[in-house]
């Protein structure tokens, strides 16, 4: 099995660990979008779906050649500092569940190992190749990816539009 397509299983991976973190701690436990001083939390969550939604759909149809494999590594490496802000403002806004806090853990993890992966194929494979993004299929893989990424694509609209609606109501408690 090639580096990438080790890397496309732990994205899955990390696709399940975060719908859990979405459904069951975001909506179910903490009722995120309904809660004013949630805003900048909801605006990262949105922020780090849509580099997902690139991530996941780009990997899962495309070979990042040449200067393209480093632009691959450079949104993952972006997602991460996205997801550290975030870390840092949860923190400030709300006590995180022994549950939440432990899938954090899993999901920084598992980008680590996805990232390594990714990383062993642009450094072995697509950095040797003329820069091109070149159109690829893996069988099952890539059409999983793709319903992640669909999936992301309306969490990340609803976080962006939950994000403004509790700014405005925590502007009028203010």
């Amino acid at each position: 099995m090639a580096p990438i397509e080790i890397a496309l299983c732990f994205l899955l991976v990390h696709g399940v660990l975060g719908a859990f973190d979405t459904f069951y701690n975001h909506e179910w436990v903490e009722h995120l979008p309904s809660r004013p001083e949630a805003s900048a939390e909801l605006a990262l969550h949105s922020a780090r779906s849509w580099i997902f939604v690139v991530t996941f759909a780009g990997l899962a149809w495309f070979e990042w050649r040449g200067a393209w494999g480093w632009v691959a590594l450079g949104v993952i490496a972006f997602e991460y500092l996205i997801t550290l802000a975030d870390s840092v403002v949860e923190d400030r806004t709300r006590r995180l569940s022994a549950v939440e806090r432990v899938n954090h853990m899993l999901l920084g993890l598992n980008t680590g190992v996805y990232a390594a992966f990714v990383g062993l194929q642009v450094v072995t494979v697509w950095r040797h190749q003329p820069t091109a993004l070149v159109p690829t299929y893996y069988p099952y893989l890539s059409w999983l990816l793709t319903a992640c990424a669909v999936v992301i694509v309306v969490w990340a609209l609803r976080d962006g539009f939950a994000s403004r609606r509790v700014a405005r109501l925590r502007a009028r408690a203010a």
